[in-house]
């Protein structure tokens, strides 16, 4: 029997075969790994969706049917100054502030609502969908020019502040991959950062390309949170003191963390 191995055409192509099979799909971007600063409490009772800081206080908003909440806490104790109750009918999701109001997503209605900064009086709605569209609301952040929110997806959408109307979107990827299950959001000195449903990571993201630059691991936060603590969901960033923080559903605990490497652009003041 000829041995077909020595056809000059099947060398090169065992060759190409053997070189191509051991090469990574795609190149994952690095992973750091967080170091804690400082431990608050945090209301377990809470199933974060959205988180911000404002004037050293924590913005929150809990999910659920029949039971989602807009929050105010004390940063030091985790104790809810104010809150209001969205009712039955809507599923609170991500949040954001602008010109002294919180916009705030729900999950699967296509509406958001507009709450005052100061005192968390609803002012009024608005869509972030268009008609016959399913579009759902998870994360939202603002930088400074416009509002950027995920919806589970590897996409994220970007709306204008004044009428809400959707003026871009931008596919998540880590090298070629679609990173999906995107969740709440938070803009840092020019990168966004996300959290990944269901994952304890958060992916630091180029919003002009959409590249996964970084991805900053929280597993070991799990050893100092409760044991029934849910998904790391909850990223709040500090512009003035330039802390970052982070939480997730049910967690117990509040966690001002940082990284050895700088993992997002230098501030636009620090250049000035």
């Amino acid at each position: 029997m000829q041995n077909s191995f020595k056809h000059p055409i099947i060398l090169p192509l065992l060759a190409a075969i053997l070189l191509y099979g051991y090469m990574p799909v795609y190149a994952q971007a690095p992973t750091y790994q967080c170091t804690v600063v400082a431990e608050y409490p945090h209301n377990q009772q809470t199933s974060t969706q959205g988180l911000f800081i404002h004037n050293g206080q924590i913005y929150e908003s809990s999910g659920g049917f029949d039971h989602s909440f807009l929050a105010v806490a004390e940063l030091e104790t985790g104790r809810h100054i104010l809150s209001t109750s969205l009712g039955n009918r809507h599923f609170a999701e991500g949040i954001a502030p602008c010109n002294g109001q919180i916009y705030l997503l729900t999950w699967l209605s296509g509406t958001g609502f507009i709450y005052d900064l100061s005192t968390l009086d609803k002012q009024k709605s608005f869509a972030y969908r268009e008609r016959g569209e399913t579009t759902e609301g998870w994360g939202l952040t603002f930088d400074g020019k416009q509002f950027i929110a995920s919806s589970g997806t590897a996409r994220l959408q970007f709306y204008r502040p004044d009428d809400f109307d959707r003026v871009g979107s931008l596919v998540v990827r880590d090298d070629e991959k679609p990173i999906r299950q995107l969740n709440e959001l938070e803009y840092v000195e020019g990168m966004i950062l996300a959290n990944i449903w269901k994952s304890d990571k958060i992916a630091v993201i180029d919003p002009e390309s959409g590249k996964v630059k970084a991805w900053i691991d929280l597993g070991p936060l799990r050893q100092r949170i409760a044991p029934d603590s849910g998904v790391a969901n909850g990223i709040a960033y500090n512009v003035t003191t330039r802390q970052l923080f982070v939480t997730g559903k049910h967690w117990n605990k509040l966690f001002q963390i940082e990284m050895d490497a700088t993992l997002w652009r230098q501030s636009v003041l620090d250049k000035e």
